[in-house]
């Protein structure tokens, strides 16, 4: 299912991009649609990496059961489990089929995310399969939903270990990849100032886009000091502003991120820059566009 969500998606976007394509062949059929596709392009890049992050986790997820606990691993991320902690094992079949309030992605196939289960509690789902076909791992605190491909193997493996009791005392706890754990994620300063200048560039390019077919074919597109034209072009060259915004913003994004975890500060700074960068290419435009 993962796999066929990416496929269409990426069919959609192979489909806009050609539409794309032709009307760079042909500028005077450059519209505000034209910015549309292109942004609907943009934003399923996003949900493309979300969806093959996703996928890729589905298809890594595994279980390790042995007499000191239950490892539950997936691409990037490990949680441990003490059997000592393990207070039961619910099967999900013995539920029926209750109302579950969830968070996160779902898909057939693919469980994972959180969710209020009515007699057990707040559960956390790493899982390949429905409630039904699941494992419930109740621990202090919440339950864990997992999907054991022998439920009642493993339930027989489970209750073996736990008579054996453990060799060696584990604790609970969850590893993730370095990459997963950065500040930046959760930074809400930096995601503000690169929504502005994100924002700020594409009203810029949805603007010229929506201007450009009632622009005459040749434009001044710069003045001298003494405000003479002394630079005539084509209208298609206005969309070297809001590009050449576009390039600064993803060098201010890379220098930014490499100084994020030295000096903060600077890549604020980086961000801010760029966002003002944006706003003066606006000013560009204004003075061109009649």
């Amino acid at each position: 299912m993962g796999l066929l969500l990416i496929g269409a998606i990426l069919a959609l976007d192979l489909w806009l991009l050609h539409l794309l394509i032709v009307h760079s062949i042909r500028p005077q059929q450059i519209s505000f649609w034209t910015f549309l596709g292109a942004l609907v392009v943009s934003a399923s890049v996003p949900v493309l990496l979300m969806l093959i992050y996703q996928t890729t986790g589905c298809l890594t997820l595994r279980y390790y059961l042995d007499r000191n606990g239950i490892v539950v691993r997936w691409l990037g991320a490990e949680l441990t489990f003490p059997i000592g902690d393990i207070q039961r094992i619910v099967p999900g079949r013995q539920l029926g089929d209750p109302i579950v309030r969830r968070r996160g992605l779902r898909w057939p196939g693919h469980e994972r995310g959180m969710g209020m289960v009515p007699g057990i509690g707040q559960t956390q789902f790493l899982a390949t399969r429905p409630l039904t076909e699941q494992l419930l791992l109740i621990t202090p605190g919440q339950a864990t939903a997992i999907s054991p491909h022998d439920l009642q193997g493993f339930l027989n493996a489970f209750r073996a270990r736990q008579e054996l009791g453990p060799n060696r005392l584990l604790q609970e706890q969850v590893h993730r990849a370095p990459w997963l754990s950065w500040p930046f994620w959760t930074d809400q300063t930096a995601w503000i100032l690169l929504a502005a200048a994100a924002v700020i560039n594409l009203s810029l390019f949805a603007y010229l886009c929506a201007r450009f077919p009632g622009l005459d074919f040749q434009l001044t597109l710069h003045f001298d000091s003494l405000g003479q034209p002394d630079r005539i072009g084509t209208k298609i060259e206005l969309f070297a502003l809001p590009i050449i915004g576009l390039i600064i913003l993803g060098a201010n994004l890379g220098l930014g991120l490499l100084l994020y975890k030295r000096e903060r500060a600077g890549s604020y700074l980086l961000w801010g820059a760029a966002a003002a960068v944006q706003v003066l290419f606006w000013l560009a435009a204004f003075s061109i566009v009649p």
